[in-house]
């Protein structure tokens, strides 16, 4: 499938969905099993969970949607090309939280084009929670229809965001953080992008922020959060190639605030 030929978004949406699907069954079925640990450098953590969630999903888009995959595990599959059409993926977003059974984790896919998102799904497998949307056409969580909340104000938002493993956590930079979320009414952080970015999407929270977050962490929850309305920016980020600065916002006026430094 050439970058020139016109995308059926619905059938390549239907996939993905069948990939993160498949992706989040295996994953309940291993975490009935004792969690394989890869490694641990710093503040990340890998588990065998992740690789073989990977494979299934690779399996899926090769047979029935095949175009270039930039992939969290595996990294380029095909010739990845930014400016081109490709699928990005994140077999388990919310590695951590899966090691300890928590149930804010999912497997998400994105398609993007010309650098900027199409389509995606997210999906929340512990609470069989899936969230879709293909820009320009609607975003949806289990087959409803989603909208952003549209909040306006900073004051009475809240505010998603979280520390890249790669993030320093030295003092400076801890403050900055300090200074630029106390703005808000609420911050939370869960510990998975792509789930803070999809909550987005249906008004659960008004923004979502992360600096240094790699493409295949947001690629689908942005694709979704602005299929709902939401104004998205991802610009390059410092830490790599694939490394992102995010901004998901319920309305301009937010996205204008969030992408300001503070006072």
């Amino acid at each position: 499938m050439g970058a020139m030929q016109e995308l059926d978004r619905e059938a390549a949406l239907a996939v993905a969905v069948a990939a993160v699907k498949e992706a989040g069954r295996l994953l309940l079925e291993l975490r009935q099993q004792p969690v394989e640990v890869l490694s641990e450098p710093g503040h990340d953590i890998k588990l065998k969970a992740d690789q073989l969630a990977e494979e299934r999903i690779l399996a899926i888009l090769h047979e029935r949607f095949p175009l270039p995959v930039l992939t969290e595990e595996s990294g380029e599959h095909g010739a990845v090309n930014e400016s081109g059409r490709m699928w990005v993926v994140d077999p388990l977003d919310g590695t951590f939280n899966y090691s300890r059974g928590m149930p804010l984790c999912c497997s998400a896919i994105g398609l993007w084009e010309n650098g900027q998102p199409v389509l995606g799904a997210v999906y929340n497998f512990f609470r069989d929670e899936l969230f879709t949307g293909i820009v320009g056409q609607g975003a949806w969580r289990n087959g409803e229809r989603v909208r952003a909340s549209g909040e306006t104000r900073v004051a009475k938002a809240s505010l998603a965001t979280g520390f890249p493993h790669q993030q320093s956590y030295e003092e400076a930079p801890l403050l900055a953080f300090v200074r630029n979320v106390q703005r808000f009414k609420k911050i939370r952080m869960l510990g998975s992008a792509a789930l803070m970015g999809a909550y987005v999407s249906c008004g659960w929270l008004d923004g979502y922020v992360e600096e240094d977050v790699w493409l295949w962490d947001i690629a689908g929850a942005v694709a979704v959060a602005k299929a709902a309305g939401a104004v998205v920016t991802v610009r390059p980020g410092k830490a790599g190639r694939w490394a992102r600065e995010v901004v998901c916002a319920a309305s301009p006026e937010l996205h204008a605030a969030l992408a300001a430094p503070a006072p």
